[in-house]
């Protein structure tokens, strides 16, 4: 075996072993014809062209595409679900901002005191900051309702926007360092998930329109509650379930609950995907949680020390709800199997 198809066969096992048991020799011997007369004194190494298809091809086949295993095929779908739920909560998170905004500068209702020093003094750059850190998080409706739509391409460049404007919100000098790069996990495993599940191998899925109301519905919802809820009077261990790690720790739990009841009552209607998604996103929202435990902590005070023990309340409910998906989605994957005949193509970039 020369120095370059050892290499070659290096970058190759990072295609699933089924589909190399079938492929291998073929693709190796494609490989070598495009490099013909190379001595193993020269020292060869695969273009970078030729390493960047084969981890391309890797995910499309790891990841549900033309010629993936059953195993496969319900990771891709997990991956994609992971994609939508990802862009869903931001979404909604999007409008419960947008409305606090409308509230804070007085277009809807009339302007509080306390938000409007907040706000800043008219006209200031500290106020159009504020304003534009607002409304920067209004940006991730646009992939979801793109996503929803079928429109993939659209969202996965409207979605890298919308990181870009989420860093805009992370310069407000309140967060701290570790706090700020936790709270980016979200959008990168959200990113990550979509930009590589709905890969241009990946089995079409259409999407309920219903869909696009939801995040709306959901932020009207919540702005209303809060309005209700939030005063001065409110007990402190509701403090840790209206921040925006408290609102997707709720999120997450209540569709891991619905979901273990559909588990249970109905199981014919047994997925991998959907428990194994929320356990994902679970993932970036406890290392979130837990970069911020002692942000603002004073053991001397009694509210924040019930805050801080409701806290850590829900950072272990929302772990103990992530490993019961996890353990329920697990073993209902598909045992692994060989590829279908029909092989994906490979393209070069």
């Amino acid at each position: 075996m020369s120095l370059l198809e050892e290499r070659y066969r290096y970058w190759l096992r990072l295609l699933p072993a089924s589909y190399r048991a079938e492929r291998e020799e073929e693709m190796v011997a494609v490989f070598l014809e495009g490099s013909p007369d190379v001595s193993d004194a020269d020292g060869p190494r695969p273009r970078w062209s030729e390493i960047a298809s084969v981890a391309a091809l890797a995910v499309r086949v790891r990841l549900g595409g033309a010629g993936a295993a059953p195993r496969s095929l319900a990771w891709g779908e997990t991956v994609r679900l992971v994609a939508l739920l990802g862009l869903l909560f931001p979404a909604f998170f999007a409008i419960l901002t947008v409305a606090a905004a409308l509230h804070t500068y007085g277009v809807i209702g009339t302007v509080d005191s306390s938000l409007a020093q907040v706000a800043g003094p008219l006209g200031s750059v500290e106020r159009l900051a504020n304003i534009l850190r607002s409304l920067a998080r209004a940006v991730w409706i646009a992939p979801f309702v793109a996503l929803v739509l079928g429109h993939v391409r659209t969202a996965k460049v409207l979605a890298l926007l919308a990181f870009v404007a989420d860093l805009l919100v992370l310069t407000d000098p309140g967060w701290g360092l570790f706090e700020a790069l936790a709270w980016l996990l979200m959008p990168v495993v959200t990113l990550s998930a979509l930009w590589t599940g709905f890969h241009r191998d990946a089995r079409p899925a259409r999407r309920p329109l219903w869909l696009l109301v939801l995040p709306l519905a959901a932020g009207i919802v919540f702005d209303v509650l809060f309005r209700l809820v939030a005063a001065p009077d409110m007990p402190a261990w509701w403090w840790p379930w209206l921040d925006p790690l408290g609102l997707a720790s709720t999120l997450i739990l209540g569709a891991g609950i619905g979901y273990g009841y559909v588990h249970l009552r109905f199981p014919a209607r047994r997925t991998p995907s959907w428990p194994l998604a929320l356990a994902i996103l679970a993932v970036p929202v406890l290392c979130a949680r837990l970069a911020g435990l002692n942000h603002g902590f004073d053991a001397a005070d009694e509210v924040s020390r019930i805050i801080m023990l409701g806290t850590l309340g829900q950072t272990a409910v929302l772990l103990l709800v992530a490993l019961v998906l996890a353990a329920l989605g697990l073993p209902a994957l598909p045992a692994a199997q060989g590829p279908s005949p029909e092989p994906p193509r490979m393209t070069y970039p």
